[in-house]
């Protein structure tokens, strides 16, 4: 009902908008159907399924001044087929269920993970007499997509979009030198630099309680050394005052608090507020005229200072980007550093092998990335070599903290990244760490990526890679650790093997796309990969041979 209510809107005749306003619709319907073999232990035969998403993206335009945005999310990764046995029989199973591709739960339209339907972002658009002003749950991307990445179309060598980067935010983006020269009287020249600032409201109030400190009930005071006055709050009959006697019982962080156990005052407390501000400066020149020929140049930087008052957390974000397209020659290049401390990260054992420090959850934060394309391009073909680095941690539990994906919708590759190590992450830490978790995102490892690119005819697109990949600073669970990596890596093995690989695993991928009728994309894309035995996939239930193998194909209605 809903999109037949759009598409009416969108029609010519649909005449309920004044002429000063325009209505448009964008977005897509696609499937992608998935064949992974050799995945799991045991495996006899390679696991199918195939999913669902409906993209739908209203905007609203006054006079270009004044535009709203909306994007709406439908069957998001939704699985084919009844898969809850929705009739008794399954051979009779006629109407599909709505099932996540992910873990399989059954979500119903507003239900659980939501994925039947999303309103995914809502923000507004308009122009004020020194700039532009963005207010609302609203898309965020930067340069290549490292750190923040839309998440928006099919911009990927290879494989989809699944997340996402939305925020809620606020921000003023403006030309400084357009309006140094209106004030001096001068003449806009033109020149495309922008600066931005913006801030983010991250939580108003997290469900889970930070104490931050430890309680056990029944400690002495002057017998038990772990003994915390916090954790006395009084005598068993009622009294407030201490009685030398703990009775609390909670750990660093409780997750067990239900949202109907927030009390009506609970977003006024302004020390669990997460936020962030931003800033963004950055030249785009695009059809530039250098020496008579175009020529494409952007460079700039995105930084993000984000504060979480209760866990003491004071973090900064540093991005650079460079792009550069002349004469055919190509390079694009991403850097990113996260800085800082925190003490909101309860990753399990943490605190136990700290439990001695004032602070057991404190940890400095030094997380690099990077990526870097080089090649030529030309109209019917290309050759681009890849590059990049996802720091490591050998030791999760101590004080530093130097390991984090690169945004999981920047893909590399089908298998090793996208597949096996975002298993390997979310097997081997639960749930509390999942922000460890890499989700397909490059991880803790430097890699290299030749692509070739040839155009036959016009709409068709031949492509094959490489990726070759090897550890950085490996924790000896998820990446296995020898003894010369102490030398090469300069850390310490916990627990060294031997006999271990220098490379990650390799991977070979190839494509096969095309556009028909101008809205149709198609592609087929397969991948072989070898992983080392640098990953302990016995342990986890993979494959132990290390061989895993893919097909995959999206069929796509552009709108």
């Amino acid at each position: 009902m809903l999109i037949a209510t759009l598409l009416a809107l969108a029609a010519p005749e649909a005449a309920a908008l004044p002429d000063d306003f325009k209505f448009d619709l964008e977005g897509y319907y696609r499937t992608r159907g998935y064949v992974l073999g050799g995945m799991y232990d045991g495996q006899e035969e390679a696991g199918r399924r195939m999913v669902h998403r409906l993209r739908v993206q209203p905007t609203l335009n006054f006079e270009d001044r004044a535009k709203f945005f909306m994007m709406m999310d439908f069957m998001d990764d939704v699985v084919w087929g009844d898969n809850m046995s929705q009739l008794p029989a399954s051979v009779f199973a006629q109407d599909p269920s709505n099932n996540n591709f992910i873990d399989g739960s059954e979500v119903d339209f507003f239900g659980r993970n939501n994925n039947t339907f999303k309103l995914k972002r809502a923000w507004m658009e308009f122009k004020v007499p020194v700039g532009v002003v963005r207010v609302g749950r609203q898309e965020s991307h930067w340069g290549m997509g490292l750190l923040s990445n839309h998440g928006n179309g099919f911009d990927d060598t290879y494989g989809e979009n699944h997340l996402g980067s939305s925020f809620d935010r606020v921000i003023f983006a403006t030309r400084p030198i357009a309006i140094a020269q209106s004030i001096a009287g001068k003449a806009d020249s033109g020149i495309p630099f922008f600066v931005a600032v913006g801030v983010d409201r991250l939580v108003e109030d997290p469900l889970d309680i930070y104490y931050g400190y430890k309680c056990s009930p029944g400690l002495v005071q002057g017998t038990d050394a772990n003994y915390d006055s916090r954790c006395d709050t009084g005598d068993p009959t009622g009294g407030t005052t201490p009685d030398g006697i703990t009775d609390l019982d909670h750990d660093y962080i409780d997750d067990t608090r239900t949202a109907d156990q927030r009390g009506t005052d609970w977003w006024i407390d302004n020390k669990d507020d997460a936020w962030e501000m931003v800033f963004v400066a950055v030249y785009r020149g695009e059809g530039l005229n250098w020496g008579g020929k175009a020529a494409d140049f952007t460079m700039g930087a995105y930084s993000i200072l984000r504060k979480h008052e209760e866990t003491s957390s004071d973090v900064m974000i540093a991005d650079a980007y460079a792009k550069l397209l002349y004469r055919g020659i190509y390079f694009e290049g991403e850097v990113l550093n996260v800085r800082g401390r925190t003490s909101g990260l309860a990753l399990p054992g943490a605190f136990d092998a700290f439990s001695d420090l004032p602070n057991p959850l404190y940890k400095e934060a030094n997380i690099w990335g990077y990526v870097a394309r080089g090649g030529y391009q030309q109209e019917s073909w290309s050759a681009v070599m890849e590059t990049g680095f996802s720091s490591g941690d050998d030791n999760v539990a101590d004080d530093k903290l130097t390991v984090r994906a690169l945004h999981p919708d920047y893909n590399v590759g089908l298998i090793l990244y996208e597949e096996v190590m975002a298993r390997v992450t979310a097997t081997t830490w639960t749930d509390a760490a999942n922000p460890l978790w890499s989700q397909g995102g490059v991880w803790s490892s430097r890699y290299i990526f030749p692509t070739l690119t040839w155009k036959p005819m016009k709409n068709w697109e031949l492509l094959g890679s490489y990726l070759m990949a090897w550890p950085h600073k490996p924790d000896g669970s998820r990446i296995l650790c020898q003894a010369s990596d102490e030398e090469t890596m300069g850390i310490e093995c916990a627990d060294p093997k031997s006999g271990l690989a220098k490379e990650l695993g390799w991977e070979v991928d190839a494509a096969v796309k095309h556009r028909f009728h101008e809205h149709i994309l198609f592609s087929m894309e397969g991948a072989y990969a070898k992983i080392s035995n640098r990953v302990p996939l016995e342990n986890l239930g993979l494959n132990p041979k290390g061989q895993f193998w893919t097909f995959q194909s999206r069929i796509a209605y552009e709108f």
